[in-house]
């Protein structure tokens, strides 16, 4: 591998990763892209100028341009969803999905159980949820986390009948759990206890009959990295509770790339020209009547996270993962949505900075001072918007629209060198 270029959302998710790693793929001609964190629950929205669009989940967003996937094992995967992902990719023009995807054993399995339980936790969470997708990803990790090895991964499902003793272990664990929710729906306890351990592991098995695993990085010249969510949800690094089960900053991408020391690495985050939180948590920046104009027709309204809101790009949160994420430079999507003023937080009544945690009673602290905070904010023009972000961190790349031929790069650091054509033999 020459070049590998590290992509990772610096907002709550929804910064346009799928689209600029699309484009980064063809710019660059990489021939690889790697789904280092996160889980099936990605929304990777890509819409080619010709029309076809695709919401990408676990292939990765390059899969248009070309590009193989490799699913590492930070990864947390969800086989029966992979299947319709599959059959979307075949029905506009990709012919064999399958062949152009691969995954590390260790990639954790998301399960009817964990979606089941995933639901019930939130549901009994009333009015205090924290914005889960329902589909059961950081119900995996948690599982992980308290049961290691009888956890599912990749690897075991191989074996069926060692799978089906992991998922009927997992189911009376699951169950047990349910009767200290604190608000158990009956419902979902039913549904616990009619799912079969054994049909559970045929339909996983099926649903992956055609995905290669792989225990390294596939040779190649030049690599896309592409985050999942943004580094303002992270583990370790968001605001407790309102935060994902992976850490998502670069972390995991630059493991994976520790056997590559010859590999030129450039690390790009990535937003909109706008702040976007869908789902539960705090944010400082909120517009209800922005929300009420906005449209983005890749994040729907939802049962489990409700509707996307919108609000003035947060200069504050966007230099705080900036700078947890340690980016060399930054991709900015979406200026075509702005009006010719548009407003940008500069700073809030109690602080213009935001302090990195180190311990979760930190986190905790930083989501009790965004819950009080209020924004001071400037009207300035795109020019404006842009140089703001340029005392953040260098741009390094622009959009004014969806596709790729909306998209400009101006630099990645050193390595393979962009196409002279930007998009030739795509």
């Amino acid at each position: 591998m020459k070049k590998a270029v590290i992509t990772v959302g610096l907002g709550f998710g929804d910064e346009g990763k799928g689209a600029t790693v699309d484009f980064l793929t063809r710019r660059l001609g990489a021939d690889l892209v790697v789904r280092y964190c996160g889980g099936a629950q990605a929304g990777h929205n890509v819409e080619d100028p010709d029309g076809r669009r695709h919401t990408f989940s676990q292939f990765g967003a390059g899969t248009l341009a070309g590009a193989r996937t490799y699913l590492g094992p930070r990864m947390i995967i969800s086989p029966t969803t992979m299947i319709p992902e599959a059959g979307h990719l075949r029905s506009i023009g990709v012919d064999d999905p399958w062949s152009l995807l691969s995954a590390h054993p260790n990639c954790l399995i998301a399960t009817g159980y964990h979606a089941v339980m995933n639901r019930a936790r939130e549901m009994s969470r009333g009015n205090s949820r924290h914005g889960s997708c329902g589909m059961g990803i950081g119900e995996s990790r948690h599982y992980w986390l308290r049961y290691g090895r009888d956890a599912v991964h990749a690897g075991d499902l191989v074996d069926r009948e060692d799978l089906v003793d992991k998922l009927m272990l997992m189911r009376d664990r699951f169950l047990l759990e349910m009767q200290d929710l604190p608000r158990l729906d009956r419902k979902s306890s039913s549904l616990m206890r009619e799912l079969s351990p054994v049909e559970e592991a045929d339909v996983l098995r099926r649903a992956v009959e055609g995905l290669a695993i792989e225990s390294t990085l596939p040779r190649c010249e030049a690599a896309i990295f592409e985050g999942a969510q943004g580094i303002l949800l992270d583990e370790w690094k968001g605001f407790h509770p309102y935060t994902t089960w992976s850490t998502v900053t670069p972390q995991h991408a630059l493991e994976l790339l520790a056997d590559h020391p010859d590999a030129s690495i450039s690390v790009i985050g990535v937003t909109r020209a706008c702040t976007t939180r869908h789902g539960a948590g705090p944010f400082p920046s909120w517009c209800p009547d922005l929300s009420g104009r906005m449209v983005d027709r890749g994040n729907p309204h939802n049962e489990w996270q409700g509707a996307i809101r919108f609000g003035p790009l947060d200069l504050v949160l966007l230099e705080y993962a900036a700078r947890v994420g340690k980016v060399e430079g930054i991709f900015v999507n979406c200026l075509d949505q702005l009006p010719k003023r548009a407003r940008v937080v500069t700073e809030y009544d109690l602080c213009d900075r935001l302090d990195e945690p180190t311990r979760l009673s930190e986190q905790q602290g930083l989501t009790t001072l965004l819950e009080s905070v209020m924004t001071i904010e400037s009207e300035v023009d795109e020019s404006g918007i842009l140089d703001r972000i340029a005392a953040i961190s260098p741009i390094v790349g622009l959009s004014h629209g969806p596709t790729w031929k909306h998209r400009e790069l101006i630099d990645v650091g050193p390595g393979v060198e962009p196409r002279t054509s930007a998009f030739a033999g795509r």
